[in-house]
């Protein structure tokens, strides 16, 4: 049985369209996208269409390859901008590029992907993930959670967000597979790591409540029959992320309705 998220989505997308109309000019949101993976060309353009719908500037900043220097320029250049709002780090970078400092250059208010430790924002995809399991009445705070991965965009910031919240994880980082045991005597697994099929039958139980994080980790035909409930295949944490990134755009500081 899958996850209930329709209802969710249509709520999320009336909020967003309440918020927009609070801003008199268009907001203005700005992607720096570096290599040219086909994976994150389509996430960029869901993001692109996202924008237009929500009638946002999106201004891509697209390079083959970069350098520290480059990128440094290029992110403080929109930190100056009045008509951006919002800039996004498309992750991951090449080896070559200093990533945590790259984030830590995006302006505090204009972190929208709540990359920076210090940011106030809560990243999107760890956010929907919770709305998603709160939206089907899953008690996290009596459960156990196995979070597999401790990424900047996702397993990180959700174990943040558990940790605040007083319920019960415990995260695995690495070699998830050699703990598969211990992982299967949770409640509830998060997978986040975007290792494919990731997700064995031997991590899982019939009363579990598996979650896609990545949207890669888990197989949900071959997985679905073994667990309780599990995210839908498409449609869920994907759509989340993006229309959190986007009320993130809206409620910055930044703010100039």
């Amino acid at each position: 049985m899958q996850l209930e998220s329709k209802q969710l989505l249509l709520a999320k997308n009336n909020e967003l369209e309440q918020l927009r109309s609070n801003w008199k000019s268009p907001p203005g949101i700005a992607l720096i996208w570096v290599g040219d993976d086909q994976q994150t060309a389509a996430f960029v353009r869901v993001k692109q269409r996202k924008a237009k719908e929500l009638s946002c500037v999106f201004m891509l900043h697209h390079f083959p390859t970069i350098t520290d220097r480059q990128l440094s320029a290029v992110i403080n250049s929109l930190n100056a901008r009045k008509d951006i709002h919002g800039i996004v780090l498309q992750l991951p970078l090449p080896k070559n590029v200093d990533t945590d400092r790259a984030i830590m250059e995006i302006a505090p208010q204009k972190d929208i992907d709540g990359l920076r430790s210090d940011s106030r924002l809560t990243a999107p995809t760890a956010q929907g993930i919770v709305e998603l399991l709160e939206h089907n009445n899953v008690d996290l705070w009596h459960l156990k959670t196995a979070i597999l991965g401790d990424g900047r965009l996702v397993g990180h910031p959700l174990a943040e967000i558990f940790k605040k919240n007083g319920w019960s994880f415990t995260q695995f980082s690495t070699d998830a597979k050699r703990h598969s045991a211990e992982i299967r005597s949770h409640d509830v697994l998060i997978s986040a790591t975007g290792q494919n099929g990731l997700v064995s039958a031997g991590m899982v139980r019939k009363e579990m409540i598996v979650v896609d994080g990545s949207g890669v980790d888990v197989d949900i035909e071959a997985i679905e029959p073994l667990v309780a409930l599990i995210t839908p295949k498409k449609g869920a944490i994907g759509p989340l992320t993006v229309c959190n990134l986007f009320e993130n755009l809206f409620t910055s500081s930044s703010h100039e309705a």
